[in-house]
């Protein structure tokens, strides 16, 4: 299932173009509902449709329709991450970049690469998945941190022979065409850079295949950290604690090694709460103690966590629409 997340590096470069324009950055990330810790956390997984908004607020706001490009030169390939490692065991440019590609949902489910060669060219495509809403300053930024990479891995400066853009904006012929240094073609298929197709047959100095064990572990880590759901942990952790009668949020933050807000900034990025994952426990737990105990009501509310049980009746009520009692009637009838 799609989680819409983005790696915080994408952040790099708001705070210091926002500085050379006089704006502040922190209305923006307000604007956009994103925790402005994330510029200090790199690594942490924020709402991809957030960052659409921050930047698309950012070019109007701001009067920048180049937004994009203009954060672009504060991300260079180390702003992948882990990613970035495979430049260091590929043999040439071709396969470090098919690796990369392969790699690309560490950094975002929502963005997608692919090279198309085609006789002296080759074409590096970036498309998003199932977004609704303006996205063009996303890609102008995914389009100049593809040449970034490219170039990063290429180890020298590579001179684009073509941009074309789906967007039909005309202000970003001229703007992108000067960034660049190539022609733009506006209204076309695919968002891409063009470029010599020899180029991927450069070959990489430094290669080393002792060093291949390291970083495909490495990566192999930071994959099933992407692909597992990080709420799947905190559940794990809520579950233990709640079964030990210590559940608070710093408990399980330092069980995890990690920062409070850094654990509610994560759970944010799901659209989910601390909160929301204790109370989904608790809902589970109920039905459960209730269908399957002789319990009383007052022993279950305890072992919930609730002091009052009249709270945890209000609370049952609104999980499942009927009293505690009047369920536990009806799960013996059936």
């Amino acid at each position: 299932m799609a989680r819409n997340y983005h790696r915080a590096s994408v952040l790099n470069g708001v705070r210091e173009v926002a500085k050379s324009v006089g704006q502040n950055p922190m209305t923006a990330m307000h604007v956009a509902n994103i925790d402005p810790a994330a510029f200090f956390s790199p690594d942490e997984l924020i709402d991809f449709n957030k960052v659409n908004v921050l930047f698309e607020h950012c070019a109007e706001a701001w009067d920048l329709p180049d937004f994009g490009l203009r954060i672009a030169p504060f991300q260079q390939i180390d702003v992948l991450g882990p990613i970035s490692l495979v430049t260091k065991i590929e043999k040439d440019v071709r396969s470090a970049l098919a690796a990369i590609m392969h790699n690309l949902f560490i950094q975002s489910d929502m963005v997608s690469a692919v090279i198309v060669e085609t006789g002296d060219l080759a074409e590096l495509s970036v498309e998003l998945k199932d977004m609704s809403g303006p996205t063009v300053q996303y890609i102008l930024l995914a389009l100049a941190v593809a040449q970034n990479v490219l170039e990063d891995t290429a180890r020298a400066p590579i001179e684009l022979c073509q941009v074309s853009l789906r967007s039909d904006d005309k202000r970003l012929r001229q703007l992108v065409g000067a960034y660049f240094r190539c022609p733009v073609q506006l209204s076309a298929e695919r968002n891409a850079i063009f470029f010599e197709r020899a180029i991927l047959d450069r070959k990489l100095e430094g290669g080393d295949l002792a060093y291949r064990p390291i970083v495909e572990r490495y990566l192999s880590t930071a994959q099933h950290e992407a692909v597992g759901r990080f709420s799947d942990s905190v559940r794990k952790e809520i579950a233990r604690q709640m079964e030990l009668g210590h559940c608070t949020l710093e408990n399980v933050a330092r069980s995890l090694r990690m920062e409070s807000r850094s654990l509610q900034r994560r759970l944010s990025g799901e659209n989910l709460s601390f909160r929301d994952l204790v109370d989904d426990w608790r809902k589970t737990r109920a039905a459960k103690l209730l269908s399957q105990t002789n319990l009383p009501l007052s022993e279950i509310s305890l072992a919930l966590g609730y002091a009052d049980q009249s709270i945890f009746s209000r609370a049952f009520q609104r999980w499942h629409g009927q009293r505690p009692l009047a369920y536990r009637k009806a799960s013996l009838s059936r």
